[in-house]
């Protein structure tokens, strides 16, 4: 039987800022019809199954690499299952021999390690997804005091459209569309945690003659040198 299981909080953190681009942009700043246009492209993604690989790098160092394959079930939940078996990590030898007092110190010291790093990750990832989810007073700010221009260098052509102070004191939310297709082609948040910056920029694609994607996103926490990747790939309609 394959394994497969609903898509986790922090691999959901992009997908979410999908949510909240729709839920913004489907007002006056840009054509009525944008809103409806989301709809219709996320209602055909649907039909596709992709390839996913998300990787954490620590200090520009690779700690960790999942590759999976994604799609909608019946439902309409997003479900990943893994590809591939990771190589199985070596066991840690500590100092002074297995079993003894400064092996189990550094054990618990690697252990504590691993639980604070999981709950940075857990934090970023919810911060950012809170961004899908504006409390309608914050969207109702957003609409009255977010500002539009022109996409530049290589988004030249397209619709800029960016809020200060979306969600917290000092963030912001850019995003840039197509006027032709209607279509997002870059999501960027910068935003705070813990009193320090993080950013979250997601780059879009198009399916040849298919829906629009999202083909790249980049969290990265500079105060602990943290850095999450995903990179979608290869849509094929119908699953695989």
């Amino acid at each position: 039987m394959r394994c497969t299981r609903t898509i986790s909080p922090l691999s959901a953190t992009v997908a979410l800022v999908v949510l909240c681009s729709a839920m913004v942009l489907g007002q006056d700043k840009v054509q009525p019809s944008f809103a409806e246009s989301q709809k219709a492209n996320a209602q055909a993604l649907r039909q596709y199954s992709w390839k996913s690989r998300t990787e954490i790098k620590l200090r520009g160092e690779s700690k960790n690499v999942k590759l999976e394959q994604v799609r909608y079930d019946a439902s309409g939940t997003l479900q990943k299952t893994p590809i591939g078996v990771p190589p199985a990590a070596a066991p840690a030898v500590a100092e002074g021999g297995r079993g003894g007092r400064g092996g189990r110190v550094k054990t618990k010291v690697i252990e504590n390690k691993k639980e604070e790093f999981g709950d940075l990750m857990k934090g970023l990832g919810q911060l950012v997804a809170s961004y899908g989810q504006l409390p309608p007073d914050k969207l109702q700010a957003f609409k009255a005091t977010a500002t539009t221009g022109r996409g530049e260098g290589a988004l030249q052509g397209t619709a800029r459209i960016e809020g200060l102070n979306v969600l917290e004191q000092g963030d912001s939310v850019t995003i840039w569309i197509d006027p032709a297709s209607q279509m997002m082609r870059r999501v960027e948040i910068k935003t705070i945690y813990d009193k320090k910056p993080a950013t979250l920029v997601a780059d879009y694609q198009s399916v040849p003659n298919g829906p629009t994607y999202m083909s790249r996103a980049v969290l990265t926490y500079p105060e602990k040198n943290v850095e999450l990747t995903v990179d979608n790939s290869e849509y094929v309609q119908g699953r695989p």
